[in-house]
Order: structure tokens, then sequence, then C-alpha cells
């Protein structure tokens, strides 16, 4: 099976290219202002369009309200958002679209029931838990702690790179991956080299 890959935190045209030059699948944009890598919503569509149908955008928000969501869908009808704050199972199936849910995990993380509360979700992604940022953290978590049985399809993130990407699908049975700050050359600024090995190494697992 083909392995999901999604580039995140895509601030420009240019490192959106890159990404599909790559092979990767989607791309993220981060549409929630504390984020260092976030963009307005007029970049995002300029971003989008440069793209257009070549890879899926996803859109990625954090506790924001439900008007700024649609709005933000709105002006990108292709793109599926995520959801990477407290959003509840009604809120994110409110925009009738696909959407991801994002956990960041912890040793407390009841992985069978976020499944049951987030049955509608496309894929759940699996992030670090840091207390001052909400994804883009360079740092992993213990990959060991997701549940084995786990059956609804799940996206890895967090701390990924060329350097340990082997190492995480071999030890995680995932559906996709996420990476960001592993194939940057600087904050927000893609390194399309970077790019391009971290997808080819991810693509050697592909079944």
């Amino acid at each position: 099976m083909k392995i999901f890959i999604k580039i995140c935190g895509i601030t420009s045209i240019n490192d959106a290219c890159a990404a599909v030059s790559s092979g990767a699948d989607a791309i993220g944009l981060m549409m929630y202002k504390k984020s260092p890598r976030s963009i307005s919503l007029e970049k995002a569509v300029e971003i989008s369009k440069a793209i257009s149908k070549k890879v899926l955008p996803i859109m990625v928000f954090a506790n924001q309200t439900k008007d700024h969501v649609s709005t933000c869908l709105d002006a990108v009808p292709e793109a599926i958002p995520q959801f990477h704050g407290s959003e509840d199972s009604q809120f994110c199936s409110s925009f009738k679209r696909d959407f991801i849910k994002a956990i960041q995990v912890n040793k407390k993380t009841n992985f069978d029931q976020i499944s049951k509360d987030f049955s509608k979700a496309k894929m759940l992604l699996f992030d670090t838990k840091d207390q001052n940022l909400l994804g883009g953290t360079g740092k992993t978590f213990h990959w060991g702690l997701i549940t084995k049985e786990l059956k609804k399809p799940f996206i890895l993130a967090g701390g990924l790179n060329s350097g340990n990407i082997e190492s995480a699908l071999t030890e995680v049975s995932c559906s996709g991956i996420d990476v960001s700050s592993g194939v940057e050359s600087s904050l927000g600024k893609k390194d399309p080299d970077k790019i391009r090995k971290f997808v080819n190494k991810v693509r050697g697992f592909d079944g």
C-alpha cells in the first residue's frame, strides 16, 4: 500500500512546488496565527491555485471559530481541514468534508477511545505533545505508545526526518507520514533536497 505523505507548514509557492515534484501527496497550510509557519488566507489560496489538483491541500486549524474555518474552506474548495486543537467530533464533522483529527500523544492517550470518538475522521494524526506548540515541534514521541491493534487509519507526525523515518516505518504501521521541520533549511523554509530525500525513503517502504 502506498504511504500517504504530507509536507506540512508550506509557506510559499516554491516550497509547494518542491513538494509536488518530490512525489508527496499533500501539503499542509497553517491557518492559525500562533503557528510560526502560519500564512494568510490570501497566501493559502495563491499556493493552492499554483498546485491545483497535483497534491491535496490540507488546511490546519486549532481551536478556531466555525465561521473562520468555513471562510477558509470556502476559499479553497478542494482542501480538507485538519483540526489540531481540542475540537470535538461534532465540530469536525460539521463542515461536510473529509477531515483529519490530530492528537498530541502522551502516556495517558487512549487510542481506542479516540478512534471511537472520531470515527468519522478520514484519518487521525498522532503528534508530539508540547506545552507551547501545536505541531512543528521537531520532537518525536515514543512510537511504542501507539496501540498495535488500532484499526483506524492514521498519520504519524512529530520530529520525523530522513535520519529516523526508516526506523519509524519499521516500528509503526501507519497509513501516512507528516513532516515539517525535518525538511526545512530554516524555520518555515523548506529545503527541496531534504524533501526529495525524505520522500524517497518513505517510498522505499511502499508495498
